[in-house]
């Protein structure tokens, strides 16, 4: 099993290989607005299908909020 720190949370990984996209669409998150750092780099929505994780990679994970 895969732990990663997301949001500076520990979290299981469902599988060991979920890609970035995957745990995207799992956390039931939007991906439009949103914008994705693992390790303190930023990743292009253009690569999260082939971004996959190994134990104990921190990712963060913001996504604009609109409205007022």
């Amino acid at each position: 099993m895969i732990t990663i720190k997301l949001n500076n949370q520990p979290f299981d990984l469902p599988n060991d290989y979920m890609t970035l996209e995957e745990l995207i669409s799992h956390k039931g998150i939007n991906p439009g607005g949103t914008a994705v750092a693992v390790n303190n780099r930023i990743i292009k929505h253009e690569n999260w299908p082939v971004t996959k994780f190994n134990d104990g990679d921190s990712v963060v994970i913001i996504s604009a909020a609109f409205g007022g």
